[in-house]
């Protein structure tokens, strides 16, 4: 009898959870998923490629990035305005130049490839690699924007770029670590892991860029068929075609 009573009291009781109640832990399941979704762009941009890039490295990581947000939009749509302007095209004498083909890369393809070959890496080497994605994204996008100005200054390319992005870093902690990457990466011995990883990321854009460029350019266009030779071959000389 008191067997009895104390499996009565010991056996786990399963618990009846009514219909309703599950259903509200459906919808709120569904509405937390709804709000995960919602960095992902409703199409921000007219530029696909743009949009795409938004999607993947900007957009699941509003809240890491914080203040860069407004300048890394301001970028993404200097390059969709201005972006088909070629990579380099008035720094002639410049070591990017040296480094692509004469057609050369335009400046969207370009820095869009760089960042994401920026952020790659910083994901693979940095455990916590959104404490500085900000940073990575400003100066792997940004880097070249001097391009756009065909302004005589000293420093070329990285000192223009430098002057377009100055008024939208201001206010940015990590503005000098900007400067200074985007000033240096091409020395031949970068001293800043920011300069490092942008000098790696522009050399991996450009090869990418142009080995692709090489591979659809090799591609031969497809003959058109001989009809007379097809005729031929079902039809071999003696046959009788009806």
């Amino acid at each position: 009898m008191f067997s009895s009573i104390i499996q009565k009291f010991t056996r786990k009781r399963r618990k009846e959870i009514p219909l309703e109640r599950l259903s509200c832990l459906w919808t709120e399941k569904e509405m937390t998923e709804s709000r995960s979704l919602q960095h992902l762009p409703a199409e921000s941009w007219r530029n696909h490629a743009i949009n795409q890039f938004y999607a993947s490295y900007v957009g699941p990581y509003l809240a890491a990035l914080g203040p860069s947000v407004p300048v890394i939009d301001h970028i993404l749509t200097l390059l969709e305005d201005k972006g088909d302007c070629l990579f380099n095209s008035h720094d002639p004498e410049s070591e990017e130049k040296n480094n692509i083909d004469e057609t050369g890369i335009p400046l969207r393809e370009y820095s869009l490839t760089a960042a994401r070959t920026a952020v790659d890496m910083i994901k693979k080497a940095h455990r916590d690699f959104e404490l500085i994605l900000g940073k990575i994204l400003i100066i792997s996008l940004g880097h070249a924007l001097g391009i756009l100005s065909n302004a005589s200054t000293i420093g070329g390319t990285s000192a223009r770029s430098i002057l377009i992005l100055q008024p939208l870093i201001q206010n940015l902690s990590f503005k000098q670590d900007i400067i200074t990457a985007i000033r240096t990466f091409q020395d031949n011995h970068p001293k800043t892991d920011a300069a490092k990883i942008l000098k790696s990321a522009s050399r991996a854009a450009q090869k990418q860029i142009r080995e692709q460029s090489q591979v659809l350019s090799g591609m031969t266009s497809l003959a058109m068929p001989d009809i007379a030779t097809i005729r031929i071959a079902i039809f071999p000389q003696g046959a009788k075609q009806s």
